[in-house]
């Protein structure tokens, strides 16, 4: 249920855009995700900060796009979030001194520290690389571009840096023999 909510907002922006245009899509992504952050809430499932930071940036992204008209603003939303999860995670490396990837996953998974900063970076520089290159398609590729490469691009890479990240953490991971016996 949960892996549905994360990506029902982003599911109804493709789906109304492929219906209608990017405005009516924008207005559903909007919708969506107050949605999402309310069902969350109703299940007394943690709303991130990931999540508060994409529903603030999409509102005011989303409402601009529609006041004005203008397909720019959406289409900015991308860098913003991914700008935002960038400053995040080196923000809790840099003065907090401990990687928010660890505070996250810490309790479940045993890095040695130096792992979780690598790991911290890794996704610092992924987040950048997204919004750049969110950037360079939303300004220079047309508008049936931008959205597969926001639903699909993303997602993809999305998904290839969590399982290079899984292997990462596997080589790494401190407490093989507990989780052995916790198997057993």
């Amino acid at each position: 249920m949960l892996l549905f909510l994360e990506y029902l907002p982003l599911a109804l922006f493709f789906l109304f855009y492929l219906m209608g245009d990017i405005f009516l899509a924008t207005g559903v992504l909007m919708l969506g995700t107050v949605l999402q952050i309310t069902a969350l809430k109703f299940m007394k499932e943690i709303v991130t900060p990931r999540h508060w930071i994409i529903l603030w940036v999409v509102l005011i992204f989303g409402t601009i796009t529609l006041l004005l008209h203008d397909e720019w603003f959406i289409k900015l939303k991308v860098s913003v979030i991914y700008v935002a999860i960038a400053a995040f995670l080196l923000g809790g490396l840099w003065w907090k001194k401990r990687s928010p990837l660890q505070a996250f996953l810490g309790e479940e998974i045993n890095l040695p520290d130096f792992a979780w900063r690598r790991l911290t970076y890794v996704w610092v520089a992924f987040a950048i690389a997204v919004a750049l290159v969110n950037l360079y398609i939303a300004e220079y590729w047309s508008l049936d571009a931008w959205v597969n490469f926001k639903v699909f691009g993303i997602i993809g890479a999305t998904l290839v840096l969590s399982i290079f990240t899984g292997a990462y953490m596997f080589k790494h991971h401190t407490d093989r023999d507990k989780d052995a016996e916790e198997l057993e």
